[in-house]
């Protein structure tokens, strides 16, 4: 250990009545730990950075899952009210479809608030055997279950609720309370961020010809948007996207360009079936945004750290 040392002292001995050699070994010894300094400085904002964006959308995950948690709450204290009505049972069970026609058409109009996606009201007797209904329905009524989730119909996509109703504790049918999948856009418009449902090519054949033709926008690989509900704004940044690319974002789960911050959630309908995603949006140019704001912060570490260097160069020179 002594002799290792003694060794040392002797090659810094040397190295310093080399002066050309010794200061080209500190400046490059120097500029390797600045270079080293840099590296991890990048590293660390880049890696936070990303850990910042990560966590923006599993936030933006987790809000959709409390909003439609809420809307079942909603539609199961709606489907209690109206199942505690004589007149809801009386109509179910007269198997008479007029009269369900028409309770139908009486709940509509009751919570009909005006708004482009409104709740909608369907009852089902069990009592009538020549009624045609949909697979979901037919299933429901041998099963005698609740179900709540998105589905696609013929008429569209929706938060779908639906109720067993009981009379004295026998099944005579079930209530459905449903409203269009798009109706959650205006929920993210009041917190000024941007929504967006894209569905897969695959659902269109659940659609009916009217619903469907002339209606959709091929976006980015395999998904669509339904045109006018959404800023062809916004989703034409979508379809600047590369597939690959695109690809990679759906794998982390968000994405960003000089215009927005977008986070992705899949779609699962009520029979486990992959059938679009939810698309989440934040302007960058929100000066008061978090993106933004994370910018800065990034931008601002970089900067002083580059100052710092050109100072300890100037130094050295």
């Amino acid at each position: 250990m002594f002799s290792l040392i003694k060794k040392l002292q002797l090659m810094l001995s040397n190295l310093k009545k080399n002066k050309g050699l010794f200061f080209t070994i500190i400046t490059i010894l120097s500029i390797s730990g600045i270079v080293l300094f840099m590296y991890l400085i990048m590293t660390m904002t880049s890696s936070i950075k990303q850990d910042v964006y990560t966590s923006i959308a599993n936030k933006s995950s987790q809000s959709i899952d409390n909003l439609l948690k809420s809307h079942k709450e909603l539609y199961n204290d709606l489907a209690k009210i109206v199942i505690a009505q004589n007149e809801t049972i009386n109509a179910i069970k007269s198997v008479n479809q007029n009269n369900i026609t028409n309770l139908e058409a009486k709940y509509n109009k009751l919570f009909d608030n005006k708004t482009k996606y409104p709740i909608i009201f369907n009852f089902y007797s069990s009592l009538n055997p020549n009624a045609n209904y949909r697979s979901t329905i037919n299933n429901l009524l041998r099963s005698k279950s609740e179900v709540y989730g998105i589905e696609t119909q013929a008429s569209g996509v929706y938060i779908t609720y639906v109720k067993p109703v009981y009379e004295n504790k026998n099944f005579i049918g079930l209530i459905e309370i449903k409203q269009s999948i798009h109706s959650i856009k205006k929920y993210y418009e009041m917190q000024d961020s941007l929504f967006m449902f894209m569905m897969h090519k695959k659902m269109l054949v659940k659609l009916s010809l009217k619903v469907k033709t002339g209606k959709f926008k091929s976006v980015v690989g395999p998904y669509i948007v339904k045109q006018g509900n959404y800023s062809s704004r916004f989703y034409s940044t979508l379809s600047e996207m590369d597939e690959k690319t695109f690809k990679h974002s759906l794998k982390v789960k968000y994405d960003n360009d000089e215009k927005y911050f977008r986070s992705y959630k899949q779609v699962t309908d009520i029979n486990g079936l992959d059938i679009g995603l939810f698309v989440f949006a934040d302007r960058i140019e929100k000066n008061d945004g978090f993106v933004a704001l994370v910018d800065k912060m990034v931008k601002s570490v970089t900067y002083v750290s580059l100052g710092l260097v050109i100072s300890i160069l100037l130094f050295m020179f």
